[in-house]
């Protein structure tokens, strides 16, 4: 019978340590899209090597967060700007090397790279 409490104890302690990190990757308002970089790619002053990314913004905020591995690694200035009708998939626009736009599913309104 202890070893079932220690166990419930043990789940519930787990439960409890992983709500705040769920509760912020479903927060409302939060916008995040994840892309891949090929090659060497700037996002505001941050410099992206080839890997993983997710890219975080919420409503109404002036920064884009740079996520990589569940870790913020920088952010970037931003302003959002209107779409003229809801982004039909997320994507993250760049030229020359540098993202400058990014469009969230389902959103009438982006991120620019300020």
């Amino acid at each position: 019978m202890r070893i079932r409490a220690n166990r419930s104890f043990a789940a519930l302690a787990i439960l409890l340590f992983a709500l705040p990190a769920l509760a912020a990757k479903n927060a409302p308002g939060t916008n995040s899209v994840t892309f891949s970089v090929h090659e060497a790619t700037t996002i505001g002053q941050t410099q992206l090597k080839p890997g993983e990314y997710s890219l975080q913004a919420v409503d109404g905020q002036s920064e884009l967060d740079i996520l990589q591995h569940g870790k913020v690694i920088g952010k970037a200035a931003c302003h959002w700007i209107a779409l003229p009708a809801k982004a039909a998939v997320s994507e993250v626009l760049t030229d020359q090397g540098k993202v400058t736009q990014v469009n969230f599913r389902g959103d009438i309104q982006a991120v620019q790279i300020d």
